[in-house]
């Protein structure tokens, strides 16, 4: 069945930002004095809620919050996050939906705001019917928001595709009936991704290709 809306993730699906976050967390990492963390270990342990995550790398937050330490993320993120590009052949699956005449939402756990920002400074805002990000930065998850959408959508689930980089868009997909493929090594290792038994691609072009077979 040919979907009837593609709903796409923001960070690691569409823009290719794995390595400035890495960046960025090994300066907060340094600044404390804890170990820093390489990419092979971010792709496997990277995970939502991303408070979990934070405790994995060491952090215990008993002399500061996570709120803190995730605003001071996101105020680097801001001021860098123009200089990551576009995940390699993902405009032309985006264009090509666009040509079939599938509507296309972008869903995140990134800020309304940022992340309006970020696909206007981007220049694909305009491919999207709706872009649908979340009241904070706390990256904590996107499943409340996916079911508001599709309970005011009105769809058939089963017409809808998501289309992501880590575990949580399957649970976001499962959560409200939803198909969905993954992009492998965008913010989770593809080993991570093949156990959430969906499909999974090693790139933008071979999905693109599956899905408009």
């Amino acid at each position: 069945m040919d979907p009837k809306l593609l709903i796409w993730d923001w960070n690691g699906t569409i823009i290719d930002d794995t390595d400035l976050c890495i960046e960025i967390e090994n300066e907060l990492l340094r600044e404390r004095g804890m170990r820093e963390i390489t990419k092979e270990w971010y792709l496997t342990h990277f995970t939502f809620p991303v408070r979990a995550y934070y405790v994995q790398m060491g952090y215990t937050f008993e002399t500061e919050s996570f709120a803190s330490v995730s605003s001071i993320f996101m105020e680097r993120y801001r001021k860098r996050f123009m200089s990551c590009p576009l995940r390699k052949g993902v405009m032309d699956v985006l264009e090509a939906a666009k040509e079939r005449g599938i509507p296309q939402t972008l869903l995140s756990v990134t800020r309304q705001d940022d992340l309006v920002e970020q696909a206007q400074t981007f220049g694909v805002n305009g491919l999207f019917s709706e872009i649908l990000g979340q009241d904070d930065s706390l990256c904590v998850s996107k499943i409340d928001r996916a079911k508001a959408y599709m309970r005011r959508l009105g769809i058939d689930p089963k017409e809808a595709l998501f289309i992501g980089d880590t575990d949580h868009d399957v649970e976001a997909a499962n959560a409200v009936g939803c198909r969905c493929m993954l992009l492998a090594d965008g913010h989770q290792s593809k080993d991570v991704l093949l156990r959430c038994g969906v499909p999974v691609y090693d790139s933008a072009e071979a999905l693109g290709k599956d899905l408009f077979h």
